[in-house]
Protein backbone atom coordinates (compact mmCIF):
# COMPACT_ATOMS: atom_id res chain seq x y z
CA UNK A 1 0.00 0.00 0.00
CA UNK A 2 3.08 2.18 0.63
CA UNK A 3 4.39 2.08 -2.87
CA UNK A 4 0.94 2.25 -4.28
CA UNK A 5 0.44 5.53 -2.21
CA UNK A 6 4.03 6.83 -3.49
CA UNK A 7 3.02 5.94 -7.28
CA UNK A 8 -0.09 7.94 -7.13
CA UNK A 9 2.18 10.74 -5.66
CA UNK A 10 3.45 11.31 -8.82
CA UNK A 11 0.11 12.65 -9.69
CA UNK A 12 0.16 15.53 -7.92
CA UNK A 13 1.29 18.05 -9.62
CA UNK A 14 -0.55 16.95 -12.34
CA UNK A 15 -4.36 17.18 -10.58
CA UNK A 16 -5.39 19.61 -13.01
CA UNK A 17 -5.56 16.93 -15.96
CA UNK A 18 -6.21 13.96 -13.38
CA UNK A 19 -9.82 15.94 -12.42
CA UNK A 20 -10.56 16.73 -16.08
CA UNK A 21 -10.37 13.31 -16.65
CA UNK A 22 -12.46 12.07 -14.39
CA UNK A 23 -15.24 15.07 -15.33
CA UNK A 24 -14.67 13.36 -19.00
CA UNK A 25 -15.47 9.98 -17.65
CA UNK A 26 -18.11 10.92 -16.01
CA UNK A 27 -19.88 12.54 -19.01
CA UNK A 28 -18.87 9.17 -20.92
CA UNK A 29 -20.69 7.15 -18.56
CA UNK A 30 -24.00 8.90 -19.13
CA UNK A 31 -23.23 8.59 -22.70
CA UNK A 32 -23.03 4.63 -22.25
CA UNK A 33 -26.26 4.36 -21.24
CA UNK A 34 -27.94 6.84 -23.46
CA UNK A 35 -28.30 4.22 -26.68
CA UNK A 36 -29.78 1.75 -24.15
CA UNK A 37 -32.16 4.95 -23.19
CA UNK A 38 -33.09 5.64 -26.88
CA UNK A 39 -33.68 1.83 -27.82
CA UNK A 40 -36.34 1.16 -24.88
CA UNK A 41 -38.24 4.53 -25.96
CA UNK A 42 -38.31 2.93 -29.74
CA UNK A 43 -39.52 -0.84 -28.44
CA UNK A 44 -41.92 0.40 -25.95
CA UNK A 45 -43.64 3.52 -27.25
CA UNK A 46 -42.86 4.14 -31.08
CA UNK A 47 -43.26 0.81 -32.49
CA UNK A 48 -46.63 0.20 -30.18
CA UNK A 49 -48.00 3.36 -31.26
CA UNK A 50 -46.21 3.16 -35.01
CA UNK A 51 -45.17 6.26 -34.46
CA UNK A 52 -42.22 6.74 -37.73
CA UNK A 53 -41.45 10.17 -36.88
CA UNK A 54 -40.52 9.34 -33.18
CA UNK A 55 -38.09 6.49 -34.64
CA UNK A 56 -36.55 9.03 -36.86
CA UNK A 57 -35.80 11.82 -34.34
CA UNK A 58 -35.01 8.78 -31.85
CA UNK A 59 -32.37 7.19 -34.64
CA UNK A 60 -31.06 11.12 -34.94
CA UNK A 61 -30.25 11.27 -31.70
CA UNK A 62 -28.76 7.64 -31.38
CA UNK A 63 -26.48 9.21 -34.31
CA UNK A 64 -25.70 12.68 -32.39
CA UNK A 65 -25.00 10.53 -28.84
CA UNK A 66 -22.30 8.32 -30.69
CA UNK A 67 -20.60 11.25 -32.63
CA UNK A 68 -20.34 13.03 -28.92
CA UNK A 69 -19.35 9.84 -27.37
CA UNK A 70 -16.54 9.52 -29.84
CA UNK A 71 -15.44 13.29 -28.89
CA UNK A 72 -15.77 12.56 -25.60
CA UNK A 73 -13.74 9.10 -25.37
CA UNK A 74 -10.53 11.28 -27.94
CA UNK A 75 -10.38 13.59 -24.98
CA UNK A 76 -10.49 10.95 -22.01
CA UNK A 77 -7.84 8.73 -23.63
CA UNK A 78 -5.86 11.98 -24.53
CA UNK A 79 -5.96 13.27 -21.59
CA UNK A 80 -4.90 9.92 -19.91
CA UNK A 81 -2.39 9.26 -22.11
CA UNK A 82 -0.90 12.69 -21.78
CA UNK A 83 -1.24 12.77 -17.79
CA UNK A 84 0.52 9.09 -18.01
CA UNK A 85 3.82 10.13 -20.17
CA UNK A 86 3.57 13.37 -18.03
CA UNK A 87 3.99 11.17 -15.39
CA UNK A 88 6.63 8.57 -16.24
CA UNK A 89 8.92 11.38 -17.59
CA UNK A 90 9.15 13.02 -14.11
CA UNK A 91 9.52 10.00 -12.52
CA UNK A 92 12.55 8.34 -15.25
CA UNK A 93 14.12 12.11 -14.96
CA UNK A 94 13.83 11.94 -11.09
CA UNK A 95 15.47 8.49 -10.93
CA UNK A 96 18.28 9.19 -13.45
CA UNK A 97 18.89 12.69 -11.74
CA UNK A 98 19.20 10.84 -8.32
CA UNK A 99 21.63 7.98 -9.80
CA UNK A 100 24.37 11.24 -11.24
CA UNK A 101 24.14 12.09 -7.55
CA UNK A 102 25.40 8.44 -6.74
CA UNK A 103 29.27 7.98 -6.25
CA UNK A 104 31.02 5.59 -8.65
CA UNK A 105 31.33 2.91 -5.61
CA UNK A 106 27.65 2.40 -6.12
CA UNK A 107 27.51 1.23 -9.51
CA UNK A 108 30.37 -1.39 -9.02
CA UNK A 109 28.34 -3.12 -6.74
CA UNK A 110 24.96 -3.31 -8.80
CA UNK A 111 25.08 -4.55 -12.51
CA UNK A 112 24.57 -1.95 -15.42
CA UNK A 113 21.15 -4.26 -16.65
CA UNK A 114 20.28 -4.26 -13.59
CA UNK A 115 19.71 -0.63 -13.56
CA UNK A 116 19.00 -0.48 -17.12
CA UNK A 117 15.94 -2.91 -16.41
CA UNK A 118 14.51 -0.78 -13.81
CA UNK A 119 14.76 2.19 -15.84
CA UNK A 120 13.34 0.79 -18.73
CA UNK A 121 10.67 -2.44 -18.19
CA UNK A 122 10.17 -1.50 -14.44
CA UNK A 123 9.39 2.30 -15.65
CA UNK A 124 7.37 0.82 -18.52
CA UNK A 125 4.95 -1.19 -16.02
CA UNK A 126 4.72 2.21 -13.84
CA UNK A 127 3.61 3.84 -17.06
CA UNK A 128 0.93 1.37 -17.87
CA UNK A 129 -0.60 1.87 -14.82
CA UNK A 130 -0.38 5.49 -13.67
CA UNK A 131 -1.39 6.46 -17.07
CA UNK A 132 -3.96 4.09 -17.81
CA UNK A 133 -5.09 1.87 -15.05
CA UNK A 134 -5.30 4.14 -12.35
CA UNK A 135 -7.75 6.43 -13.67
CA UNK A 136 -9.49 3.29 -15.74
CA UNK A 137 -10.12 1.90 -12.01
CA UNK A 138 -11.46 5.21 -11.58
CA UNK A 139 -13.17 5.26 -14.62
CA UNK A 140 -14.89 1.73 -14.07
CA UNK A 141 -16.37 2.87 -10.56
CA UNK A 142 -17.86 5.58 -12.90
CA UNK A 143 -19.26 3.69 -14.65
CA UNK A 144 -20.84 0.67 -12.82
CA UNK A 145 -22.33 3.24 -10.44
CA UNK A 146 -23.85 5.54 -13.14
CA UNK A 147 -25.47 2.42 -14.88
CA UNK A 148 -26.25 0.31 -11.47
CA UNK A 149 -28.53 3.53 -10.50
CA UNK A 150 -30.13 3.51 -14.06
CA UNK A 151 -31.04 0.14 -13.77
CA UNK A 152 -32.14 0.11 -10.09
CA UNK A 153 -34.46 3.20 -10.88
CA UNK A 154 -35.92 0.46 -13.93
CA UNK A 155 -36.47 -2.39 -11.66
CA UNK A 156 -34.30 -2.85 -8.93
CA UNK A 157 -35.62 -6.58 -8.51
CA UNK A 158 -33.96 -7.46 -11.94
CA UNK A 159 -31.18 -5.26 -10.54
CA UNK A 160 -30.61 -7.55 -7.64
CA UNK A 161 -30.80 -10.89 -10.13
CA UNK A 162 -28.04 -9.07 -12.51
CA UNK A 163 -25.71 -8.41 -9.60
CA UNK A 164 -26.39 -11.90 -7.59
CA UNK A 165 -22.98 -13.55 -9.59
CA UNK A 166 -20.94 -10.63 -9.05
CA UNK A 167 -19.41 -11.70 -5.32
CA UNK A 168 -18.44 -14.85 -6.85
CA UNK A 169 -16.50 -12.65 -9.40
CA UNK A 170 -15.19 -10.64 -6.90
CA UNK A 171 -13.66 -13.31 -5.06
CA UNK A 172 -12.02 -14.89 -8.13
CA UNK A 173 -10.68 -11.47 -8.81
CA UNK A 174 -9.17 -10.93 -5.09
CA UNK A 175 -7.88 -15.12 -5.89
CA UNK A 176 -5.97 -13.62 -8.97
CA UNK A 177 -4.47 -11.14 -7.15
CA UNK A 178 -3.04 -12.94 -4.49
CA UNK A 179 -1.15 -15.58 -6.94
CA UNK A 180 -0.04 -13.31 -9.70
CA UNK A 181 1.83 -10.84 -7.29
CA UNK A 182 4.52 -13.04 -6.76
CA UNK A 183 4.56 -14.43 -10.08
CA UNK A 184 5.32 -11.16 -11.76
CA UNK A 185 7.95 -10.16 -9.16
CA UNK A 186 9.90 -13.15 -10.15
CA UNK A 187 9.29 -11.87 -14.00
CA UNK A 188 10.68 -8.98 -12.71
CA UNK A 189 13.69 -10.41 -11.37
CA UNK A 190 14.62 -12.55 -13.75
CA UNK A 191 14.17 -9.75 -16.43
CA UNK A 192 16.87 -7.76 -14.49
CA UNK A 193 19.43 -10.59 -14.76
CA UNK A 194 18.62 -11.24 -18.35
CA UNK A 195 19.22 -8.05 -19.29
CA UNK A 196 22.39 -7.80 -16.82
CA UNK A 197 23.87 -10.99 -18.95
CA UNK A 198 22.75 -9.84 -22.07
CA UNK A 199 24.62 -6.11 -21.12
CA UNK A 200 27.83 -8.33 -20.08
CA UNK A 201 28.19 -10.57 -23.42
CA UNK A 202 27.87 -7.44 -26.11
CA UNK A 203 30.09 -4.80 -23.53
CA UNK A 204 32.97 -8.04 -23.27
CA UNK A 205 32.45 -9.18 -26.42
CA UNK A 206 36.19 -8.63 -27.59
CA UNK A 207 37.17 -10.80 -24.15
CA UNK A 208 34.78 -13.11 -25.21
CA UNK A 209 35.63 -14.07 -28.67
CA UNK A 210 39.73 -13.37 -27.10
CA UNK A 211 39.26 -16.94 -25.32
CA UNK A 212 36.87 -18.22 -27.21
CA UNK A 213 34.64 -18.09 -24.77
CA UNK A 214 30.84 -18.24 -26.83
CA UNK A 215 29.62 -21.61 -26.44
CA UNK A 216 29.80 -20.88 -22.47
CA UNK A 217 28.22 -17.48 -23.04
CA UNK A 218 25.69 -18.53 -25.12
CA UNK A 219 24.53 -21.59 -22.68
CA UNK A 220 24.73 -18.93 -19.69
CA UNK A 221 22.01 -16.38 -22.05
CA UNK A 222 20.13 -19.51 -22.74
CA UNK A 223 20.03 -20.38 -19.05
CA UNK A 224 18.84 -17.02 -18.20
CA UNK A 225 16.15 -16.58 -20.59
CA UNK A 226 15.13 -20.35 -19.75
CA UNK A 227 14.42 -18.63 -16.26
CA UNK A 228 12.31 -15.84 -17.77
CA UNK A 229 10.45 -18.05 -20.45
CA UNK A 230 9.66 -20.48 -17.01
CA UNK A 231 8.79 -17.22 -14.84
CA UNK A 232 6.23 -16.13 -17.88
CA UNK A 233 4.84 -19.10 -18.43
CA UNK A 234 3.87 -19.68 -14.23
CA UNK A 235 2.53 -15.88 -14.38
CA UNK A 236 0.68 -17.40 -17.54
CA UNK A 237 -0.53 -20.31 -16.12
CA UNK A 238 -2.45 -18.47 -13.25
CA UNK A 239 -4.32 -15.76 -15.92
CA UNK A 240 -5.18 -18.60 -17.79
CA UNK A 241 -6.68 -20.60 -14.79
CA UNK A 242 -8.55 -17.12 -13.67
CA UNK A 243 -10.19 -15.86 -17.16
CA UNK A 244 -12.20 -19.43 -18.25
CA UNK A 245 -13.96 -18.59 -14.22
CA UNK A 246 -14.75 -14.93 -15.37
CA UNK A 247 -16.14 -15.76 -18.01
CA UNK A 248 -18.09 -18.34 -17.14
CA UNK A 249 -19.54 -16.00 -13.92
CA UNK A 250 -20.21 -13.28 -16.31
CA UNK A 251 -22.00 -15.46 -18.47
CA UNK A 252 -23.94 -16.94 -15.97
CA UNK A 253 -24.87 -13.50 -14.67
CA UNK A 254 -25.91 -12.41 -18.22
CA UNK A 255 -28.40 -15.77 -18.15
CA UNK A 256 -29.82 -15.24 -14.84
CA UNK A 257 -30.76 -11.60 -15.63
CA UNK A 258 -32.10 -13.46 -19.42
CA UNK A 259 -34.54 -15.76 -17.87
CA UNK A 260 -35.62 -13.70 -14.40
CA UNK A 261 -36.07 -10.73 -16.92
CA UNK A 262 -38.31 -12.67 -19.71
CA UNK A 263 -40.33 -14.08 -16.31
CA UNK A 264 -41.66 -10.49 -15.85
CA UNK A 265 -42.11 -9.24 -18.98
CA UNK A 266 -44.81 -12.45 -19.29
CA UNK A 267 -46.22 -11.33 -15.77
CA UNK A 268 -46.77 -8.04 -17.14
CA UNK A 269 -44.26 -6.51 -14.92
CA UNK A 270 -41.77 -4.89 -17.18
CA UNK A 271 -41.81 -3.98 -20.37
CA UNK A 272 -39.76 -5.73 -23.72
CA UNK A 273 -37.76 -2.35 -23.65
CA UNK A 274 -36.68 -2.48 -20.05
CA UNK A 275 -35.57 -6.18 -20.65
CA UNK A 276 -33.54 -4.93 -23.90
CA UNK A 277 -32.57 -1.85 -21.85
CA UNK A 278 -30.93 -4.65 -18.89
CA UNK A 279 -29.59 -6.67 -21.80
CA UNK A 280 -27.70 -4.01 -23.24
CA UNK A 281 -26.21 -2.44 -20.16
CA UNK A 282 -25.69 -5.58 -17.99
CA UNK A 283 -22.25 -5.78 -19.77
CA UNK A 284 -21.65 -2.02 -18.88
CA UNK A 285 -21.72 -3.71 -15.21
CA UNK A 286 -19.89 -7.03 -16.04
CA UNK A 287 -17.08 -5.91 -17.81
CA UNK A 288 -15.28 -2.95 -14.94
CA UNK A 289 -15.85 -6.13 -12.43
CA UNK A 290 -13.71 -8.14 -15.63
CA UNK A 291 -11.75 -5.29 -16.23
CA UNK A 292 -10.74 -5.28 -12.15
CA UNK A 293 -8.96 -8.57 -12.93
CA UNK A 294 -7.36 -6.67 -15.33
CA UNK A 295 -6.35 -4.15 -13.56
CA UNK A 296 -5.19 -6.17 -10.57
CA UNK A 297 -2.87 -7.61 -12.92
CA UNK A 298 -1.65 -4.64 -14.84
CA UNK A 299 -1.37 -3.02 -11.05
CA UNK A 300 0.93 -5.84 -9.74
CA UNK A 301 3.23 -5.61 -12.24
CA UNK A 302 3.69 -1.89 -11.14
CA UNK A 303 3.61 -2.66 -7.77
CA UNK A 304 6.38 -5.55 -8.26
CA UNK A 305 8.29 -2.91 -10.41
CA UNK A 306 8.04 0.04 -8.03
CA UNK A 307 10.29 -1.14 -4.88
CA UNK A 308 12.83 -1.86 -7.38
CA UNK A 309 12.75 1.45 -8.62
CA UNK A 310 12.20 3.26 -5.63
CA UNK A 311 15.32 1.10 -4.25
CA UNK A 312 17.34 3.35 -6.38
CA UNK A 313 15.65 6.45 -5.15
CA UNK A 314 16.11 5.43 -1.66
CA UNK A 315 19.58 5.32 -2.00
CA UNK A 316 21.10 8.28 -0.09
CA UNK A 317 24.33 9.79 -1.42
CA UNK A 318 27.52 8.61 0.53
CA UNK A 319 29.38 11.89 -0.91
CA UNK A 320 27.37 14.82 -1.46
CA UNK A 321 27.78 18.26 -0.26
CA UNK A 322 27.50 20.06 3.41
CA UNK A 323 25.41 22.73 4.02
CA UNK A 324 27.43 26.03 2.96
CA UNK A 325 29.87 24.34 1.20
CA UNK A 326 32.90 26.44 0.03
CA UNK A 327 32.93 27.30 -3.66
CA UNK A 328 36.82 27.35 -4.88
CA UNK A 329 37.75 30.23 -7.14
CA UNK A 330 41.39 29.11 -8.46
CA UNK A 331 42.88 26.64 -5.75
CA UNK A 332 47.08 26.83 -4.85
CA UNK A 333 46.66 22.78 -4.90
CA UNK A 334 48.36 22.17 -1.73
CA UNK A 335 47.10 19.03 -0.83
CA UNK A 336 48.15 17.14 2.41
CA UNK A 337 47.09 13.71 3.64
CA UNK A 338 46.68 13.67 7.31
CA UNK A 339 46.21 10.40 9.12
CA UNK A 340 43.66 8.75 6.32
CA UNK A 341 42.00 5.24 6.11
CA UNK A 342 39.91 4.00 4.03
CA UNK A 343 37.91 0.27 3.59
CA UNK A 344 35.71 -0.54 0.72
CA UNK A 345 31.78 -1.18 2.67
CA UNK A 346 31.53 -4.94 2.89
CA UNK A 347 35.24 -5.56 3.03
CA UNK A 348 37.28 -5.65 6.33
CA UNK A 349 40.46 -5.23 4.72
CA UNK A 350 42.12 -1.65 5.06
CA UNK A 351 42.26 -0.66 0.96
CA UNK A 352 44.66 2.64 2.69
CA UNK A 353 46.43 2.78 6.08
CA UNK A 354 47.05 5.93 8.24
CA UNK A 355 48.86 7.84 5.07
CA UNK A 356 50.30 10.93 5.58
CA UNK A 357 51.78 12.81 2.69
CA UNK A 358 51.92 16.25 1.44
CA UNK A 359 51.95 17.47 -1.98
CA UNK A 360 53.26 21.18 -2.37
CA UNK A 361 51.45 23.67 -4.87
CA UNK A 362 52.64 23.10 -8.63
CA UNK A 363 54.39 19.80 -7.28
CA UNK A 364 54.99 16.58 -9.81
CA UNK A 365 54.21 13.95 -7.74
CA UNK A 366 54.71 9.88 -8.63
CA UNK A 367 52.90 6.92 -7.15
CA UNK A 368 54.93 3.69 -7.56
CA UNK A 369 53.66 0.55 -5.95
CA UNK A 370 52.46 -3.43 -6.77
CA UNK A 371 48.72 -4.62 -8.02
CA UNK A 372 46.57 -4.21 -5.01
CA UNK A 373 48.84 -1.46 -3.26
CA UNK A 374 46.47 1.20 -3.17
CA UNK A 375 47.58 3.60 -5.90
CA UNK A 376 44.34 3.97 -7.40
CA UNK A 377 42.33 4.26 -4.15
CA UNK A 378 44.50 7.09 -3.24
CA UNK A 379 43.72 9.50 -5.86
CA UNK A 380 40.33 8.56 -6.11
CA UNK A 381 40.26 10.20 -2.68
CA UNK A 382 40.77 13.75 -4.16
CA UNK A 383 38.06 14.17 -6.61
CA UNK A 384 35.77 12.46 -3.64
CA UNK A 385 35.23 9.33 -5.50
CA UNK A 386 35.58 8.17 -1.99
CA UNK A 387 35.72 9.31 1.34
CA UNK A 388 38.50 8.56 3.76
CA UNK A 389 37.25 6.28 6.43
CA UNK A 390 39.32 7.98 8.82
CA UNK A 391 41.33 11.06 9.04
CA UNK A 392 41.47 14.10 6.63
CA UNK A 393 42.83 15.05 3.46
CA UNK A 394 42.87 19.30 2.90
CA UNK A 395 43.18 21.37 -0.05
CA UNK A 396 44.45 24.91 0.35
CA UNK A 397 43.77 23.81 4.09
CA UNK A 398 40.28 23.09 3.50
CA UNK A 399 39.19 19.72 3.96
CA UNK A 400 37.79 18.54 0.86
CA UNK A 401 34.22 17.69 2.33
CA UNK A 402 33.91 21.34 3.34
CA UNK A 403 34.22 22.07 -0.24
CA UNK A 404 31.68 21.94 -2.97
CA UNK A 405 31.92 18.84 -5.31
CA UNK A 406 31.04 20.70 -8.38
CA UNK A 407 34.08 23.39 -8.18
CA UNK A 408 35.92 20.81 -6.26
CA UNK A 409 36.51 18.24 -9.59
CA UNK A 410 36.39 21.04 -11.96
CA UNK A 411 39.41 21.78 -10.12
CA UNK A 412 40.86 18.32 -10.63
CA UNK A 413 41.25 16.81 -13.97
CA UNK A 414 41.27 13.00 -13.99
CA UNK A 415 43.01 10.46 -17.09
CA UNK A 416 42.34 6.96 -15.87
CA UNK A 417 43.67 3.77 -17.90
CA UNK A 418 40.32 2.66 -19.00
CA UNK A 419 38.79 5.67 -20.34
CA UNK A 420 34.94 6.21 -21.31
CA UNK A 421 34.37 7.97 -24.77
CA UNK A 422 30.52 8.90 -25.46
CA UNK A 423 28.82 8.21 -28.39
CA UNK A 424 29.58 11.90 -29.87
CA UNK A 425 31.99 13.37 -32.13
CA UNK A 426 35.75 13.74 -31.56
CA UNK A 427 35.10 16.97 -30.64
CA UNK A 428 32.48 16.42 -28.15
CA UNK A 429 34.33 14.02 -26.54
CA UNK A 430 37.33 16.59 -25.79
CA UNK A 431 34.95 19.27 -24.78
CA UNK A 432 32.96 17.67 -22.29
CA UNK A 433 34.22 19.72 -19.01
CA UNK A 434 33.73 22.40 -21.63
CA UNK A 435 31.31 22.67 -23.83
CA UNK A 436 31.72 26.52 -24.46
CA UNK A 437 35.56 26.30 -25.49
CA UNK A 438 36.64 27.29 -28.56
CA UNK A 439 38.13 25.24 -32.02
CA UNK A 440 41.32 26.78 -31.40
CA UNK A 441 41.38 25.34 -27.95
CA UNK A 442 40.13 22.28 -28.23
CA UNK A 443 42.83 21.98 -31.20
CA UNK A 444 45.71 22.75 -28.64
CA UNK A 445 44.45 20.63 -26.28
CA UNK A 446 44.59 17.56 -28.77
CA UNK A 447 48.22 18.85 -29.91
CA UNK A 448 49.38 18.27 -26.14
CA UNK A 449 47.94 15.34 -25.53
CA UNK A 450 49.52 14.03 -29.19
CA UNK A 451 46.15 13.33 -30.67
CA UNK A 452 46.04 15.92 -33.63
CA UNK A 453 48.09 13.94 -35.66
CA UNK A 454 45.64 10.95 -35.93
CA UNK A 455 42.09 13.31 -35.46
CA UNK A 456 43.61 15.15 -39.11
CA UNK A 457 43.83 11.94 -40.28
CA UNK A 458 39.57 10.70 -39.09
CA UNK A 459 37.17 11.37 -42.04
CA UNK A 460 35.42 14.37 -40.75
CA UNK A 461 38.70 15.13 -38.07
CA UNK A 462 37.08 16.54 -34.82
CA UNK A 463 33.75 16.09 -36.07
CA UNK A 464 34.06 12.44 -36.61
CA UNK A 465 31.55 10.65 -34.87
CA UNK A 466 32.73 7.99 -31.85
CA UNK A 467 31.37 4.64 -31.57
CA UNK A 468 29.76 3.28 -28.47
CA UNK A 469 32.44 3.32 -25.55
CA UNK A 470 34.46 4.65 -28.67
CA UNK A 471 34.74 1.29 -30.41
CA UNK A 472 36.77 1.70 -33.71
CA UNK A 473 39.65 3.89 -32.14
CA UNK A 474 42.82 1.69 -30.86
CA UNK A 475 43.24 1.75 -27.06
CA UNK A 476 46.02 4.45 -27.29
CA UNK A 477 43.56 7.04 -29.34
CA UNK A 478 41.25 6.68 -26.61
CA UNK A 479 43.36 7.44 -24.20
CA UNK A 480 44.76 10.78 -25.91
CA UNK A 481 41.12 11.99 -26.37
CA UNK A 482 40.84 11.28 -22.58
CA UNK A 483 43.89 13.28 -21.79
CA UNK A 484 42.90 16.16 -24.38
CA UNK A 485 39.76 16.56 -22.42
CA UNK A 486 41.58 16.88 -19.01
CA UNK A 487 43.24 19.20 -20.36
CA UNK A 488 41.35 21.30 -22.17
CA UNK A 489 39.71 21.87 -18.48
CA UNK A 490 42.70 23.36 -17.12
CA UNK A 491 43.17 22.22 -13.86
CA UNK A 492 44.48 22.94 -10.67
CA UNK A 493 45.20 19.60 -9.89
CA UNK A 494 46.25 17.37 -12.73
CA UNK A 495 45.37 13.45 -12.02
CA UNK A 496 47.20 10.51 -14.29
CA UNK A 497 46.52 7.50 -13.25
CA UNK A 498 48.10 4.92 -16.23
CA UNK A 499 47.50 7.32 -18.72
CA UNK A 500 50.30 6.10 -21.07
CA UNK A 501 50.11 2.45 -20.31
CA UNK A 502 47.59 1.97 -23.40
CA UNK A 503 50.11 4.11 -26.03
CA UNK A 504 53.71 3.12 -27.39
CA UNK A 505 57.09 4.09 -26.23
CA UNK A 506 57.07 7.21 -29.05
CA UNK A 507 54.04 8.16 -28.20
CA UNK A 508 54.42 8.03 -25.05
CA UNK A 509 57.95 10.31 -25.22
CA UNK A 510 55.96 12.68 -27.33
CA UNK A 511 53.10 13.10 -24.76
CA UNK A 512 55.66 13.51 -21.88
CA UNK A 513 57.16 16.59 -23.79
CA UNK A 514 53.83 17.72 -23.91
CA UNK A 515 53.12 17.27 -20.58
CA UNK A 516 55.88 18.89 -19.05
CA UNK A 517 54.70 22.35 -20.13
CA UNK A 518 50.90 21.11 -18.91
CA UNK A 519 52.07 20.65 -15.73
CA UNK A 520 54.36 23.33 -14.79
CA UNK A 521 52.94 25.42 -12.33
CA UNK A 522 50.43 23.08 -11.51
CA UNK A 523 50.16 20.42 -9.15
CA UNK A 524 50.53 16.94 -10.97
CA UNK A 525 50.06 13.27 -9.61
CA UNK A 526 51.17 10.62 -11.62
CA UNK A 527 50.65 6.75 -11.39
CA UNK A 528 52.34 4.66 -13.54
CA UNK A 529 54.67 1.33 -13.66
CA UNK A 530 57.19 2.55 -16.32
CA UNK A 531 59.95 4.66 -14.97
CA UNK A 532 60.35 6.82 -17.75
CA UNK A 533 56.80 8.64 -16.90
CA UNK A 534 57.97 9.01 -12.95
CA UNK A 535 61.60 9.87 -12.82
CA UNK A 536 60.98 13.08 -13.96
CA UNK A 537 58.78 13.67 -10.79
CA UNK A 538 59.70 16.23 -7.72
CA UNK A 539 58.87 12.84 -5.57
CA UNK A 540 58.03 9.65 -5.54
CA UNK A 541 56.21 7.92 -3.38
CA UNK A 542 56.33 3.88 -2.82
CA UNK A 543 53.03 2.31 -1.55
CA UNK A 544 52.75 -1.19 -0.13
CA UNK A 545 49.86 -2.50 1.53
CA UNK A 546 47.36 0.41 1.27
CA UNK A 547 50.70 2.22 3.33
CA UNK A 548 53.42 4.90 2.44
CA UNK A 549 56.16 3.29 3.02
CA UNK A 550 59.08 5.47 1.06
CA UNK A 551 59.16 8.95 -0.45
CA UNK A 552 62.05 10.36 -2.36
CA UNK A 553 63.43 11.43 -5.82
CA UNK A 554 64.35 8.76 -8.68
CA UNK A 555 67.81 9.22 -7.66
CA UNK A 556 67.41 8.96 -4.34
CA UNK A 557 65.59 5.62 -4.64
CA UNK A 558 67.66 4.34 -6.82
CA UNK A 559 70.66 4.47 -4.69
CA UNK A 560 69.30 1.98 -2.11
CA UNK A 561 67.65 -1.40 -2.49
CA UNK A 562 63.93 -1.66 -2.13
CA UNK A 563 61.19 -1.97 -4.72
CA UNK A 564 62.51 1.13 -6.83
CA UNK A 565 65.11 -0.37 -7.34
CA UNK A 566 63.86 -3.74 -8.32
CA UNK A 567 61.48 -2.51 -10.34
CA UNK A 568 63.91 -0.27 -12.32
CA UNK A 569 66.63 -3.66 -12.54
CA UNK A 570 63.33 -5.40 -13.82
CA UNK A 571 62.39 -2.83 -16.82
CA UNK A 572 66.32 -3.78 -18.29
CA UNK A 573 68.13 -6.58 -19.62
CA UNK A 574 70.47 -7.87 -17.35
CA UNK A 575 73.25 -7.11 -19.53
CA UNK A 576 72.11 -3.35 -19.23
CA UNK A 577 71.43 -3.23 -15.70
CA UNK A 578 74.96 -1.98 -14.28
CA UNK A 579 75.52 0.29 -17.15
CA UNK A 580 72.06 1.76 -16.81
CA UNK A 581 73.05 2.32 -12.76
CA UNK A 582 75.88 4.03 -13.27
CA UNK A 583 74.47 6.28 -16.05
CA UNK A 584 71.20 6.85 -13.46
CA UNK A 585 73.90 7.42 -10.33
CA UNK A 586 76.26 9.48 -12.49
CA UNK A 587 73.48 12.16 -13.67
CA UNK A 588 72.86 12.81 -9.59
CA UNK A 589 77.12 13.00 -9.68
CA UNK A 590 76.80 15.40 -11.94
Amino acid sequence: MANLKRLLGYLRPHITLAVLAVLVMFVASLLEISPAMLVRRVLDQALPNRDMDMVVMLCLWYIGVYFLRGIVNYIQWYACELMGQRVIYDLRRSVHDHLQTLPPSYFSGMGTGQVMSRLTSDVESIQHFIGFGALFLVNMVIMFCTVATYLAIMDWRLTLMTCAGYPFLLRMVFWFDRNIRPAWKKVREVMGKLTETLQENIGGIRVVKAFAREPHQIDLFREKNMSHYKANLDRAAIEAKAQPVLDFLSGLSTISMLGYGAFLVMTGRITVGVLFAFYSLTWSMIWPIRMLGWLVNMAEQALAASPRLFELLDVVPAIKNKPGAIVLDEPEGHIVFEDVSFTFPGDTREALKDVNLEILPGETVAIVGGTGSGKSTLVNLIPRFLDPTSGRITLDGIDLRDIDLESLRKSTGLVLQDNFLFSATVRENIALGRPDAGDEEIENAARLAQAAEFIDELPRKYMTPVGERGIGLSGGQKQRIALARALLVNPRVLILDEATSSVDTETEYLIQEGLEEVMRGRTSIVIAKRLSTVRGADKIVIMDQGRVTRVGTHEELLAEEGFYRRLFESQFADEDVERALEMELGKEGA
